[in-house]
């Protein structure tokens, strides 16, 4: 019996999410699971179950999931799994690395934290090649007062009001790390458009950059959403704390567009792999 660990990278909009759900495909939306362990199983002969650090909701892009899978027919080398699954899943979905982990690694249970970004993009309109992956915002967003708002969710609080409706009910208490709002340059192949005189220079992408032990289903959305309000200037900076001292979900902004958010990292321990 062999474990091995994956990261992987995928674009969320064709797909129903991570999990697998019952008569996703016959709608034409797959899981990001399924996909895999279909890839797996054509590679390899045998049914596999692949298990992720999270379960990322319809629409949610990933640069670096983290999954964990079973073989039990014959050792397979980590480079030959990894080009035999890019070979068989779609381009939309890729195996970034493969390593062999000990058996009590667990991709999901063995995490210590978690970083997500959520990209909102700035300029006089919406850049076709990013509208897919980000949320176009006209009014110029004030960072400052996002960033005062952000602070607010450093530490452990109850989270319950940032969380879906009709979530599953469980705990809701989790630990932010860091949180932070960032100007990020749009590159465009050959020319940084941030660079460039004139209305070129006016595009830029504002990331939301969080980190935590744990989030709740929809939490990093409908953060995102009240503080674009903040951004906005139509709630003040001090919002969040109200929020999350009431747990008054009437008072969540909207919740914002899955295309704009990214799985972008997970940490484990250093003897994990």
């Amino acid at each position: 019996m062999w474990k091995y660990a994956t990261v992987f990278s995928y674009l969320g909009t064709d797909y129903c999410g991570w999990q697998k759900q019952k008569g996703s495909a016959a709608l034409g939306k797959p899981s990001i699971q399924e996909s895999i362990e279909l890839a797996l199983c054509q590679m390899t002969g045998e049914k596999v179950s692949v298990v992720g650090s999270g379960r990322t909701d319809s629409g949610v892009h990933a640069w670096g999931q983290v999954a964990h899978f079973i073989l039990k027919g014959k050792y397979w080398d980590p480079k030959i799994l990894q080009r035999g699954m890019n070979g068989i899943l779609p381009m939309s979905i890729r195996a970034l690395d493969v390593y062999p982990t000990p058996l009590d690694f667990h991709a999901q249970r063995s995490a210590e934290k978690k970083q997500y970004s959520f990209y909102f993009q700035q300029g006089p309109c919406a850049l076709p090649y990013l509208e897919p992956l980000s949320w176009w915002i006209r009014k110029k967003l004030d960072l400052d007062a996002m960033n005062q708002a952000a602070h607010a969710l450093l530490g452990e609080h109850d989270f319950k009001a940032f969380q879906a409706s009709g979530a599953k009910p469980g705990p809701t208490v989790r630990k932010i790390l860091e949180a932070e709002m960032l100007t990020e340059s749009i590159v465009f192949p050959g020319a940084g458009l941030s660079s460039l005189p004139g209305a070129l220079g006016s595009f830029c992408l504002v990331r939301f950059r969080v980190v935590g032990t744990g989030f709740l289903k929809q939490m990093v959305r409908g953060i995102a959403g009240t503080l674009l309000q903040v951004g906005e200037g139509r709630r003040p900076a001090s919002c969040i704390s109200e929020i999350l001292k009431t747990r008054d979900r009437s008072q969540v902004g909207p919740t914002a567009p899955a295309r704009a958010l990214w799985l972008e990292r997970v940490w484990y321990s250093e003897d994990a792999h």
